[in-house]
C-alpha cells in the first residue's frame, strides 16, 4: 500500500489538537463546576454578623469573680501599695446617689471613722473639703486630717486631690454609672467606683498604712450603700 506521509502527519496533528481542546474543555468545566459549588456552599451557609451584640455594661466588663460579688451586694476592692479601686452596686437613681456623695457636710454621720467633714470653700462645682478621720489601731488612736480640692462633673464624677493634711498624697475620683441587671433593659442600678492613690508621709509604716486604708474602703462603700438605701425609703 502506498503511504501518504502528509495524510499521516495531518491526522496526528488533528488528534493532538483534539486532545488539547479536550483538556481545555475539561479544565473549563472543572473550573466552572468548582465556582458553582463555591456559590452553592456560600448560599447554604447562614451569614454571621461581624460582631455579636453582647451585653457590654460597666459591670459586665469586669472579671467574673468581681461581677458575682457586686451582684451579691458585696464591695469589691482591688489594688495595692496605696493605689486602689473600690466598687459597689446600689439600687437607686443617679440623682439620689449623687446627693449622698456630695453631702460633704454630713459625710461624718454615716462614714465609719470619719469624725468631721465640712466645706471650707465653695465656688460652683469646685469646692474645698476638710475631713478628720479617727481610728483605733490596737491601743493607739490615730487621727488624720485632709483638705481636699474637689471638682464635680454633674451626676457623673467627683475628682479630688490633696491640698493639705497629714498624708503625702491623696488623689482620685468617685464615678457613678447607671447599669442594667438584664440585657436591653432600662438601667435599674448604679455602679459606684472609687479610685484613689493615697500615700503616707515619711516615717509612717507603709505596710500598716496600706493595710488599714484598703480595709477601710470596703466599709466606706458599704456605709454609702446603706445611706442610699435609707434615703430611698
Amino acid at each position: 500500500m502506498t503511504e501518504y506521509p502528509s495524510y499521516t502527519n495531518s491526522t496526528q496533528s488533528h488528534q493532538k489538537l483534539g486532545q488539547k481542546l479536550g483538556k481545555k474543555i475539561v479544565t473549563k468545566i472543572s473550573a466552572g463546576s468548582a465556582m458553582c459549588m463555591a456559590i452553592a456552599i456560600a448560599c447554604c451557609i447562614p451569614t454571621l454578623p461581624a460582631r455579636a451584640a453582647l451585653f457590654d455594661g460597666a459591670v459586665d466588663r469586669l472579671p467574673a469573680v468581681q461581677r458575682d460579688s457586686l451582684r451579691k451586694g458585696q464591695s469589691v476592692v482591688t489594688g495595692d501599695d496605696g493605689k486602689y479601686v473600690a466598687r459597689v452596686l446600689v439600687n437607686a437613681s443617679t440623682d439620689l446617689v449623687w446627693r449622698v456623695l456630695t453631702d460633704y457636710a454630713n459625710l461624718y454621720k454615716f462614714i465609719p471613722n470619719m469624725t468631721s467633714s465640712k466645706i471650707v470653700e465653695s465656688r460652683g462645682n469646685r469646692k474645698v473639703i476638710e475631713q478628720v478621720d479617727s481610728r483605733q489601731v490596737f491601743l493607739v488612736s490615730i487621727v488624720s486630717r485632709t483638705k481636699l480640692a474637689v471638682q464635680e462633673t454633674d451626676r457623673k464624677q467627683i475628682d479630688f486631690r490633696l491640698v493639705d493634711g497629714d498624708l503625702s498624697k491623696m488623689e482620685g475620683y468617685w464615678k457613678i454609672e447607671p447599669v442594667s441587671s438584664l440585657p436591653k433593659r432600662p438601667p435599674n442600678q448604679i455602679l459606684i467606683t472609687y479610685t484613689v492613690n493615697a500615700q503616707p508621709k515619711s516615717g509612717t509604716p507603709t505596710e500598716a498604712f496600706y493595710g488599714i486604708f484598703k480595709e477601710a474602703l470596703g466599709d466606706t462603700l458599704q456605709a454609702i450603700k446603706q445611706e442610699v438605701a435609707n434615703r430611698n425609703r
